[in-house]
């Protein structure tokens, strides 16, 4: 298993240099570094100033809401809206643990959590999206992330 940057920059693949969340792309394929948990996503809660602007764009349409999701993170490798500039939160379960990170953090494999850091800078790969709630700017998925 590789050691990854302790600011996330082993992942950053556009532009080189930068940190994740500045950068255009980064890698979202879901082997983790020796730093990093990998997280089973059940829902994505998009930031409100992203989420309405995809959904005016998408005219409340939920197959182009769900299109314009998947396309900005398979062209990002991440949720970072390019309109907005913004991302969002996830909330999911903990499904593995870097060597580097076992035993020093306060998390176990299956524990819930809701993240405090941005979609925007989040490693994500969006395998099915099962329901969009407009109401709440959120989505349900079947996904994975990597803190």
């Amino acid at each position: 298993m590789q050691h990854g940057s302790p600011y996330g920059t082993h992942r950053v693949l556009e532009p080189i240099g930068v940190l994740p969340q500045g950068a255009w792309r980064i890698d979202n394929s879901m082997a983790i570094y020796d730093n990093e948990i990998l997280i089973d996503v059940a829902a994505l809660n998009i930031d409100a100033a992203s989420f309405t602007q995809i959904k005016q764009e998408a005219a409340g349409d939920l197959a182009r809401i769900a299109s314009t999701v998947l396309g900005i993170v398979e062209r990002r490798g991440k949720h970072h809206n390019p309109v907005t500039g913004s991302g969002g939160m996830l909330i999911g379960r903990i499904a593995q643990i870097g060597p580097a990170l076992a035993g020093r953090v306060d998390l176990r494999v299956g524990d819930r959590i809701a993240t405090l850091v941005s979609l925007s800078l989040t490693p994500l790969q969006i395998k099915t999206i099962k329901k969009i709630d407009l109401d709440k700017d959120q989505i349900e998925v079947e996904a994975q992330a990597i803190l």
